[in-house]
């Protein structure tokens, strides 16, 4: 007789998509043309920052996570009509409600999905995987289109240098569904806390390599003079 950590299946992604609205905003274009007390050096030496992508007027959250959806779901070889849930993460949805992921569930033709958000800022994406995780692990959904998804340049404080130098645009999904091996095979549950402490633990590592490659720098400049 199987327990039911045994007899629990495992989830995996099986495809992934972007998409980048078609306006390039630069780090001089922020300066000279928006009249942003700032700069490329300062933009770049504190966030490594080169560009941005600004969503055009006409262009919402859904339809931006839609368009990337599509792709996540061509590379997946699943279709629209076969996914059982839809769950986005994002802070800035079209509209209260609906939710951002049930205009998306229209705008692809998931007619059986269940849809929702989840409103958590940038962890946003990381719980939403958890999520799609324990609903296949609980065998409640076979296909899960995960979304993470911002339009917070719609939102952005355009007189202000440190919001309007990180805000961007970027919508990016994951297509996930059961991974297929023997009963029983099913790896330990990760927590959605352990994986924000690795992911911070990442981001930790790269912000003091940034800072001992700008000491460097600094000294090399001092001993060329």
């Amino acid at each position: 007789m199987h327990t039911s950590e045994q007899t629990m299946q495992r989830s995996r992604i099986v495809g992934t998509g972007t998409y980048l609205p078609e306006q390039v905003v630069t780090n001089d274009d922020l300066a000279k043309k928006m009249g942003i007390d700032t700069s490329d050096a300062w933009i770049r030496e504190r966030t490594g920052i080169g560009s941005r992508r600004i969503a055009a007027p006409s262009e919402a959250t859904s339809d931006m996570a839609a368009k990337a959806s599509r792709a996540a779901l061509q590379q997946a070889g699943v279709k629209a009509g076969d996914l059982d849930l839809i769950v986005c993460g994002t802070v800035t949805p079209d509209m209260p409600f609906p939710a951002a992921a049930c205009f998306v569930q229209a705008k692809i033709g998931a007619t059986k999905a269940a849809a929702f958000d989840v409103s958590a800022a940038c962890a946003g994406s990381l719980f939403a995987l958890s999520i799609a995780d324990q609903y296949i692990r609980g065998g409640m959904a076979r296909s899960v289109l995960v979304i993470g998804a911002e339009l917070l340049t719609r939102i952005t404080d355009w007189t202000t240098a440190a919001p309007a130098c990180s805000s961007a645009t970027p919508p990016a999904p994951w297509c996930w569904c059961p991974r297929p091996g023997p009963t029983g095979a099913c790896s330990p549950p990760t927590s959605t806390l352990t994986v924000l402490r690795r992911v911070f633990s990442i981001f930790q590592a790269a912000a003091a390599s940034s800072r001992s490659a700008r000491r460097s720098s600094t000294r090399a400049t001092s001993t060329s003079r």
